[in-house]
Parts: structure tokens; sequence; C-alpha cells
């Protein structure tokens, strides 16, 4: 066998090679397990929580520097943030040792294992780009032991890093989620309070509520049956505009609002949540949402 031939071979054979590490890494391009956030940082300074699943097969410690843990090979959140943004935040937290892994829209890779002197991962980056942010939740070591997911909250901040972060951020933020989606029972971290009338709140809801929605939900199912709660420690009302743009609400139950809606058509579902006790309505009340499909 000739020299060419041999030095052809050992190209085929790294080639190869390449393609098979590159098969077991993570694929940026496929729906995320927890569904697509969408930003725009030129409303001003907003937060937004949702509960998520860490964990995979994947060893994300070839990623790169200071990444570490078992990831899943599909994101498991993807963000879209737009222009003019100062300071993108995210954190990870939960009762186990997690990671961040981060690709950003130059496709560069972001990582962190431990922030702060604890377990959880905080990544924080100045100026960002606008662009698609696709990001991975690791599971460093399991206290279950059993290999399941672990039930993360993951936070998202868009914020003046030159200014003290305020107590309460608005949820302004467009959440997109396909049918089938984790976890089952997803949530959402918000505020409600009741400053104003909304021109769209139906007046059969009684109480007012922001002007700005607590969450705007992008369903791309159909005629799936889809259930959105509202839990707070106060009297709440929930309103929610379908897309056909109907209004559906509940304001019976005390402190957990639920609308059930059978046969759920695709498109988007606006929410806003208000306080029914007078002193509530001038103050931001932390509310809990939470999304499943049956």
């Amino acid at each position: 066998m000739s020299s060419t031939t041999i030095l052809a071979s050992t190209l085929s054979l790294v080639a190869l090679l390449a393609l098979a590490g590159n098969a077991q890494g993570q694929t940026a391009s496929l729906d995320p397990v927890s569904g697509t956030l969408t930003l725009d940082p030129s409303t001003g300074p907003q937060r937004f929580d949702t509960s998520i699943a860490a964990g995979g097969d994947i060893e994300a410690d070839s990623l790169g520097r200071d990444c570490a843990g078992d990831i899943a090979d599909a994101p498991s959140l993807r963000l879209h943030y737009g222009a003019g943004g100062d300071t993108l935040r995210i954190i990870a937290m939960s009762n186990t040792d997690t990671s961040l892994a981060i690709q950003t829209p130059s496709g560069d890779w972001l990582c962190n294992d431990d922030a702060m002197g604890g377990l959880d991962p905080i990544l924080s980056l100045t100026s960002a780009p606008e662009g698609e942010y696709n990001i991975w939740v690791g599971r460093v070591s399991s206290f279950w032991g059993n290999g399941d997911s672990e039930p993360v909250e993951l936070s998202i901040l868009s914020i003046d890093g030159a200014v003290p972060l305020p107590q309460h951020l608005p949820t302004n933020a467009n959440l997109t989620l396909a049918p089938g989606f984790q976890p089952s029972e997803f949530g959402v971290i918000g505020y409600a309070n009741g400053a104003v009338r909304p021109p769209a709140w139906d007046n059969r809801c009684g109480v007012a509520a922001s002007e700005l929605p607590t969450l705007h939900l992008e369903y791309e199912g159909q005629g799936s049956g889809l259930a959105i709660r509202a839990i707070s420690a106060e009297d709440l009302t929930l309103l929610i505009r379908t897309p056909s743009g109907e209004f559906v609400c509940n304001d019976e139950l005390e402190r957990t609002d639920f609308v059930s809606l059978a046969s759920a058509q695709a498109g988007q579902y606006t929410v806003w949540v208000g306080p029914q006790v007078d002193r509530a309505r001038a103050a931001l009340v932390p509310v809990t949402l939470t999304l499943s499909e049956f």
C-alpha cells in the first residue's frame, strides 16, 4: 500500500471519528423540551421564572471550560432575545447539584457549574447580543440517585446591570409550548396587581388587573385539552383570552383559580391575573401559573 493511500485512509478515519463525536453532542436545532421563550429587552427590565427538568445521558464536559454534568440532546429551553439588552442573567436553582450550558447566537458555548459558593449555576452576559440562545440544564449529582430528571427552577432576567435589581420584575414574556411539553405540569412564576382595568378585561370577571398580561402563551397544540391554574396566597381572578378572541375567567376559588379548555385551539392565549383583596391591589402579588394538558 502506498504512503498516499495510507494517508487518505488515515484522514478518512479521522473524519469518521469526528462525525461520531458530533453525533454524541448536543443538537440545538431539536425542539426544546420546555418550550421557547421570547424576551424583548427594549420594553424594560423583566424576569421569567419557570420549572423545568434537568439532566440527560450526554456528558457536558466536552463542550468547554466550566462545562459539567449530564445533559440531554435537545435544549431544555430556547430563548429568542431582542436587541438593546444590557445584562442577561440565567440562574438554575434546585435541591441538587446542577449546571448550565448555553449556546450563544454566535455558536459559542458558555458554562457554569457552581456560583457564589453554592451548587446553583449562574451565567451573566453583559451587552448580550440579540438572537437565539439554547439553554441546557445539567445534572452534576443526584440526591435521588435513580437517574430521573431533576426538578429545577430556571430564572431568566433581562436587567440593567448598573442599577440595583428591583425586588419585583414583570413577566413580560412570550412562551411557546408544543404538545407533550415537559414537565407535564409547567410552572411560570409572575406577579399580579390591580392598578388599572385593562381595556380587554371582561367586566364579568370582577376586579381590575395590570394592563400588562401576566403571560403570553403560544400553544402549538390543536384540539388537546389545556388547563391553566393560578395559585397565590391571595384571592385571585384569572382571565384568559383565547386565540379566537373569546374570554374565559374564574374568580370563584379563594387561592387557586382554574380554567379548563377541553379542545384548545392552536394560537396565542393571553393570561391576566388580578387580586380580589383591596389591600393587595396596590401591590405586586406573587402568582404561580401552572399549565398542563389532558
